[in-house]
C-alpha cells in the first residue's frame, strides 16, 4: 500500500508504464462518428416504422367498461329520493329553527327505512344458492 502523503498513486504509475500509440486516434474518431450516425439513422427509421404501424392492443381480452347507468326504474329512483331527501329536509328544517310535527318525523324515518329495505331486497342474489358462489365479487 502506498503512503497517503505520496503525490503519486498506483494509477499514475500504471499509466506511465504503458507505451500507448495514439497515432490512429483520428481515424478511430471518424469511424466512431460514422457508426453513431448510422445508429441514429436506424433508430429514426425504426421510429417511423413503428409510427406507421397500427398499435396492437396489449391485452386482447380487455374491454373498456363505462360508468354504471343510473337506475331507470321509477321505484328505485323514488327509494333513493326518499333515502336522501327525507332526512335532508328534516335537517334543513332544524337548521331553519322549524320544528316539524312528530308525526312527520316518524313518517320520514319509516319511509327511509322502508326504502333502504326495498333497495336491499333488489340486490342481485350472491349467496350459497347462487351457482357461481363463492365468486370474487367482480361483476362486469
Amino acid at each position: 500500500m502506498t503512503d497517503p502523503a505520496s503525490p503519486r498513486d498506483d494509477f499514475d504509475r500504471i499509466v506511465e508504464g504503458l507505451e500507448l500509440d495514439l497515432s490512429g486516434l483520428d481515424d478511430f474518431d471518424r469511424s466512431a462518428a460514422r457508426a453513431a450516425a448510422a445508429r441514429e439513422r436506424e433508430e429514426l427509421e425504426d421510429e417511423r416504422r413503428r409510427a406507421a404501424e397500427p398499435e396492437e392492443q396489449d391485452d386482447q381480452f380487455y374491454r373498456d367498461v363505462g360508468p354504471a347507468d343510473l337506475p331507470t326504474d321509477k321505484r328505485t329512483k323514488t327509494a333513493w329520493l326518499v333515502i336522501i331527501g327525507g332526512p335532508a329536509l328534516l335537517i334543513l328544517a332544524r337548521l331553519a329553527d322549524l320544528t316539524p310535527p312528530p308525526v312527520l318525523v316518524a313518517a320520514v324515518v319509516i319511509a327511509a327505512v322502508c326504502a333502504v329495505a326495498y333497495l336491499i331486497a333488489r340486490l342481485p342474489d350472491r349467496g350459497p344458492s347462487n351457482p357461481d358462489w363463492p365468486d370474487d365479487g367482480a361483476a362486469l
